[in-house]
């Protein structure tokens, strides 16, 4: 355990807060605090227009309890493989920025979509949280790292599991799914620009 944090103290750290917290409000604090909780922390857009850089840090550590056992077991996962992969490669505190910013991208596209597009829903308190983000972003900041002739396949992956598990309202997809797609392409460009400051920094 004590190489793992020195290896990946970024990755690690981030998993054992997402970890703690999802324990405190399934376990430890009452029902009605658990939702506060995940409502104060979301990046609705009522919540975004309140407390913008609350919501917009303290929701990349929190699990959807909507989203199942299964669904949260892949996000950690990825978020352990992917970004731990890009943490040994280029640093811990670029492995941060990367995914901070997949992270905070995808919750102010997501926030801009739903604000323009003409969803006949309103999502204005739709439960926005996003330790998926996280995982989307660091699958796709890890294209740099994979074969050239591999690339665009790699990125291409993420990308369609996020349309695969849309839920559509006529043509439009539902804000988790923006989210994610967001997540992805941001954690591309975040990711290349990281893995290429990393090593022009050691010469490579």
């Amino acid at each position: 355990m004590r190489e793992r944090f020195r290896r990946n103290p970024v990755t690690a750290g981030y998993l054992l807060a997402v970890t703690a917290l999802a324990l405190l409000t399934g376990f430890v604090f009452a029902d009605g605090m658990s939702a506060q909780v995940r409502e104060s922390l979301s990046t609705s857009a009522a919540t975004l227009d309140h407390h913008p850089v609350s919501a917009l840090l303290g929701s990349a550590f929190v699990l959807d309890p909507a989203h199942g056992v299964v669904l949260a077991g892949l996000a950690l996962f990825a978020v352990a493989v992917f970004l731990g992969a890009l943490e040994r490669e280029v640093g811990p505190w670029r492995a941060a920025s990367v995914a901070l910013a997949g992270h905070v991208g995808a919750a102010l596209v997501t926030a801009l979509v739903l604000s323009c597009a003409p969803y006949a829903q309103d999502f204005a308190h739709h439960a926005d949280v996003g330790v998926d983000r996280v995982a989307f972003a660091a699958a796709g900041a890890v294209t740099p790292l994979a074969p050239g002739v591999l690339r665009v396949p790699w990125a291409a992956l993420p990308l369609a599991c996020a349309a695969l598990g849309a839920r559509w309202t006529g043509p439009l997809p539902d804000p988790d799914a923006v989210g994610h797609v967001a997540a992805v392409l941001v954690g591309v460009c975040a990711g290349a620009l990281a893995v290429h400051r990393a090593y022009a920094a050691v010469g490579r």
